[in-house]
């Protein structure tokens, strides 16, 4: 019998939007209560990443514009899978990691983490453009 403190929390990202993933059956979903989350607001991912990373605020409020102007691009030309098709929160975390010291610093260090890992050179070039614009 379980201890009566006892709470199992799960996560799952939803089907559909990621490769791979298969919706789990009612039965399975009917054992779990669940909440859906929407995307962290962009001032609650600025503190995040000044907080976690010891990311200037400047540098933060860049990041976080860049990533909200990529979803934007990709969600109009429809060509890539998902939101976060280009950049996920947890990409940010990691550019935000890597403490830029400097506006170009910040921009080579996002194009290496997020164009160099993309095929398709209208995809790297999307992506160097929206960092450059910052």
């Amino acid at each position: 019998k379980p201890h009566p403190n006892f709470h199992l929390f799960a996560t799952q990202n939803p089907s559909g939007v990621y490769g791979g993933r298969k919706p789990l059956s009612r039965a399975f979903r009917n054992r779990f209560v669940e909440i859906h989350m929407g995307d962290i607001p962009s001032d609650e991912l600025v503190t995040i990443l000044e907080k976690r990373s010891g990311c200037p605020p400047s540098h933060a409020k860049v990041l976080v514009k860049i990533m909200t102007s990529l979803r934007q691009r990709r969600s109009k030309s429809g060509v890539f899978l998902g939101k976060d098709g280009l950049i996920t929160p947890r990409d940010l975390l990691r550019w935000a990691e890597r403490r830029a010291g400097s506006k170009t610093e910040l921009a080579e260090e996002g194009f290496m983490l997020l164009g160099e890992r993309l095929r398709g050179v209208s995809e790297r070039e999307l992506v160097r453009t929206e960092i450059e614009k910052e």
